[in-house]
Order: structure tokens, then C-alpha cells, then sequence
């Protein structure tokens, strides 16, 4: 499978969006049993995420991260920095997430709000790059990052 790059951000963003949404937790309402139940908005998107990441119903939205970097992605490089001023701690997480397509990485940076960058590069090129609001992805990346320090 050979996907352009503007095609390949698109789907990497996707996954993004969906790990966000299943970070956000499981729906109140939410029965993994019952496919056939009339869903209201958080459930229809809940299980939009579980399909586009090719999960069971029944899967555990606490694992979503672990399960995302360790087994999706193929190498992760945190960054962390102190500053002495305020106590601030700047982070950065690189996520390299090729598979059948282009190089992509995926980038979080604590100065960047809470926004995820997906930059997708052609013969070491950049060529594309998208930017995903996903708070809950961003303060875990955040959290990691902090706690791995730099490699």
C-alpha cells in the first residue's frame, strides 16, 4: 500500500482524533453489548474511535496510550526541560508512525497549547502537516514526557 502524503496525514490524524476521544473515557451510556441500541452523540463518537483503531466494544479506554505507542507507533523520543523561572517544565514528544506509508511523526510541544502537529515528509522532505485539537492526548503526552525526561 503506497498513500500520498496529503492521504496519509489525513489518516494519521484520525487515529489522533480517535485516541483522543477514547482518552476522554468511556459515555455514560455507553453498553459494549448492545450494538444495536439508539446512541446518543458521546456514544456514537466512542464508538467511532473503537472502529477507526480497531478496537473491541468491550476494550478499556485507560489502556489507550500504552496501547497506542507501544503497539502502533515505532519509536517515541521524549524531551524535557526545567526552567528556572516560574517552575515551568517545557515537554516534547516526537512519535514516529510510519506503516505502509510515508515517514509521519506526530508531535506534541507543551508551548504549542493543546494542540497535536502530524508532520508527513516525502524523500526527507516535510510535504504535509495537520494540526489536532486534542487536550486530553496533549496533557498525557505532557505528563509522559516529564516523567521519561530526555533520551
Amino acid at each position: 500500500m503506497n498513500l500520498d502524503t496529503r492521504t496519509y496525514s489525513q489518516l494519521i490524524s484520525g487515529e489522533v482524533l480517535a485516541v483522543e476521544v477514547l482518552l476522554e473515557g468511556r459515555p455514560q451510556y455507553f453498553d459494549p453489548d448492545n450494538i444495536d441500541e439508539a446512541d446518543d452523540e458521546d456514544t456514537i463518537r466512542y464508538r467511532w474511535a473503537l472502529n477507526e483503531l480497531e478496537l473491541p466494544n468491550d476494550y478499556d479506554p485507560a489502556d489507550t496510550l500504552a496501547d497506542y505507542l507501544n503497539n502502533v507507533c515505532l519509536e517515541v523520543t521524549w524531551l524535557s526541560t526545567n526552567s528556572s523561572r516560574d517552575d515551568y517544565r517545557k515537554t516534547r514528544a516526537e512519535i514516529l508512525r510510519t506503516c505502509g506509508g510515508p515517514r509521519c511523526e506526530i508531535i506534541r510541544d507543551s508551548t504549542d497549547g493543546q494542540i497535536i502537529e502530524i508532520n508527513t515528509y516525502d524523500a526527507g522532505q516535510p510535504v504535509d502537516s495537520i494540526r489536532v485539537w486534542a487536550p486530553a492526548l496533549a496533557e498525557q503526552l505532557d505528563d509522559l514526557a516529564a516523567e521519561m525526561g530526555p533520551q
